[in-house]
């Protein structure tokens, strides 16, 4: 940072915010700068990651610097690797250190995953306030070791409060989620992809990667659906099951869109009248937004059980309906489909539930605890 940037700092808000390594702590970092930047444009919003996670390709598209640090996650076996983590955590924080004498951020939020840990913690350190945002039922390693340091801990389930010791610190505010509009029709939004207005429709997705399991077992499930239903699906596979998924649709022609990754995730919801999707956090508060009932196939090695346990409050309180991977093939999950669509009284009390356990305001309320906790600091 130049004489002139230094001093165009101390003149405008300045905030700093670490999550990254996978999309679940990427995604709502940035929604929450989004939701800053919207309110005040004048803001200055930095990142903190590093160059191995996916912040590094994600964070400069949307516009905002990112400050790379050389913290590292301990592998779960033993490496080599794992004797230098503690070094390179030293060097992070000292990289902290400076970042944040430098930058001098209104208010410091970390979003989870190993790079947020050091930022927050040399925050609360030299002072400065601090606001944690957990995603996940199960709350991370980072967020509970942070939480009883930090000013404020935001968390998306209500049941994850059990994990913490200091509670007056805790908000339950839901999982920030990139801007949706829905102002389409169910109609108009098929018509985007190619489908047929009136049929009804099912989203399959497995993440910007695609889940190879659901691929296949939707694949071993075609042949029943497509005789026993008027369905039409959806397929968000992935770029390494687009071939084998695209073979396997082109025996229903006009019936089946396949496409590797769908970025108008938006109009994808609103086309569709039931998902079957994992059961990652941000999946769930996009599709509780949306009101879509919806098959949860929880990814099994996911940390903590988490995706498992998420995925199982919604089916207990009748959002969604739960299907464990180890019970997963082609036949299950096509009984499973057509036990939904025959049933559309059953499809929209889903819905509805889905509905309410969502959380509209996540991004409103994150950001409004943003600039309560800057007051504070005044």
């Amino acid at each position: 940072m130049n004489d002139h940037d230094e001093k165009q700092s101390k003149t405008r808000p300045a905030y700093l915010i670490a999550g990254g390594g996978t999309g679940g702590h990427l995604y709502p970092a940035i929604a929450i700068a989004d939701g800053i930047r919207k309110s005040r444009p004048e803001s200055d919003i930095h990142f903190v990651g590093t160059a191995k996670g996916l912040e590094s390709r994600i964070v400069p598209r949307h516009g905002y610097p990112l400050h790379l640090i050389t913290v590292r996650g301990m592998a779960r076996h033993f490496t080599l690797a794992n004797v230098m983590v503690p070094f390179r955590l030293a060097y992070s924080m000292m990289q902290c250190f400076s970042l944040l004498r430098r930058i001098r951020p209104r208010v410091v939020i970390g979003t989870g995953g190993y790079v947020s840990g050091p930022v927050v913690y040399s925050a609360t350190l030299l002072g400065y306030r601090t606001l944690v945002q957990e995603q996940n039922s199960v709350p991370g390693v980072t967020t509970r070791l942070l939480a009883s340091r930090v000013d404020r801990v935001h968390l998306s389930f209500n049941a994850s409060k059990s994990y913490f010791k200091k509670t007056k610190n805790l908000h339950v505010t839901g999982n920030p989620i990139r801007a949706f509009d829905l102002i389409y029709s169910a109609q108009s939004a098929r018509n985007h992809f190619g489908l047929a207005p009136n049929r009804p429709t099912l989203l399959l997705f497995g993440g910007s990667q695609g889940a190879m399991s659901l691929n296949r077992a939707l694949i071993d499930a075609l042949e029943t659906l497509m005789r026993n239903s008027d369905l039409q699906i959806l397929w968000s596979c992935g770029s390494r099951g687009f071939a084998e998924a695209k073979t396997a649709a082109d025996t229903f022609q006009g019936r089946i869109k396949v496409i590797p990754f769908i970025a108008e995730m938006a109009l994808a919801y609103q086309a569709s009248d039931l998902a079957v999707c994992r059961a990652g956090a941000l999946t769930l508060a996009e599709i509780t937004y949306c009101g879509l009932p919806s098959i949860l196939v929880p990814y099994p090695h996911a940390a903590g059980g988490h995706q498992e346990k998420n995925a199982r409050q919604m089916a207990e309180r009748g959002a969604a309906i739960l299907l464990p991977q180890p019970e997963l093939s082609g036949e299950t999950l096509a009984r499973h489909i057509l036990s939904a669509v025959e049933d559309r009284a059953k499809m929209k009390e889903m819905g509805l539930t889905a509905k309410s356990l969502s959380y509209p305001r996540a991004t409103a309320d994150l950001v409004e605890s943003v600039f309560d906790l800057e007051k504070q600091a005044e």
